[in-house]
């Protein structure tokens, strides 16, 4: 949605000038959503439950999918999840993120975490790049790496989609300062809601060319049209899922209520303009 709210002018419409910031991992991004150096973040929504128990003090402002399409994807000597034991499994950072919903499913398939060697990589080009060395065995890839990957050799163990239904997607992440100051939040947030609602109406060739144009490779266009959420406001049940599954596998650092994760006055206040 951030593409299509780009390319269809949407951010210039709302009265809100925007500068993308590449990171290299959820470490960076939280740096720098915590030092003001950026105003917001698109991210893992469990991401939140560390940061903040870390003491950062931010919120889910709004959700830009339905689901994050993850693939489990490992070299080619392994042929089943159950033969990760022992192997090396590239995460971004080891207590958070999509490290999370890789151990839920270990667990899930009768792993015992400490059967497997997690190491910390970084983002999901990092990750695929080290499956491409050899320097871990396994990890979760989205579109369009999760396709390369596979053209290139390497095998899929499972979707995370059919595994956990209820997974969430990535959400818009706020620092104290943006919500405070939530003018230009606001505004952020009125264009996306445009870039959403044109994603739901548009013909799909049409939503297709708009996302390619805007830097999307065929794969990711596609995906990102499978997971447009009917609502920027995100599911209840998927921040549920987040804080169920840290509770399950021992990794709630705090008692977490989903009320403490998500604010919805900003976004409230885009959809009343």
């Amino acid at each position: 949605m951030c593409v299509v709210a780009e390319e269809l002018e949407f951010f210039t419409e709302a009265g809100v000038e925007v500068e993308t910031v590449s990171i290299q991992s959820s470490l960076d991004q939280r740096d720098r959503l915590l030092s003001g150096n950026v105003d917001v973040g698109v991210t893992a929504m469990d991401n939140l439950v560390v940061w903040n128990a870390a003491g950062g003090d931010l919120r889910i402002v709004a959700q830009v999918e339905t689901t994050t399409p993850l693939l489990l994807t490992a070299n080619a000597s392994v042929g089943t999840v159950e033969d990760l034991r022992g192997r090396k499994l590239g995460v971004d950072a080891l207590a958070n993120g999509f490290a999370v919903v890789l151990r839920h499913l270990l667990v899930e398939h009768g792993l015992a975490l400490q059967e497997c060697e997690f190491v910390p990589v970084g983002g999901v080009r990092e990750r695929f790049e080290a499956l491409r060395a050899g320097s871990i065995d396994a990890t979760l890839l989205g579109p369009p790496l999760d396709e390369l990957a596979l053209r290139e050799g390497h095998v899929a163990l499972l979707s995370v989609a059919d595994q956990v239904r209820d997974f969430p997607g990535q959400g818009i992440v706020a620092g104290a300062r943006a919500v405070r100051e939530s003018e230009g939040l606001v505004r952020y947030l009125r264009a996306l809601e445009a870039a959403r609602v044109w994603l739901h109406g548009a013909p799909p060739h049409e939503a297709l060319d708009v996302l390619t144009r805007g830097g999307y490779v065929a794969a990711s266009a596609r995906a990102a049209l499978r997971t447009r959420p009917v609502s920027l406001a995100p599911e209840r049940a998927g921040l549920a899922r987040i804080v169920s599954m840290r509770d399950e596998l021992g990794m709630l650092p705090d008692p977490v209520r989903i009320d403490e994760l998500y604010d919805g006055r900003p976004l409230g206040l885009g959809l009343r303009s």
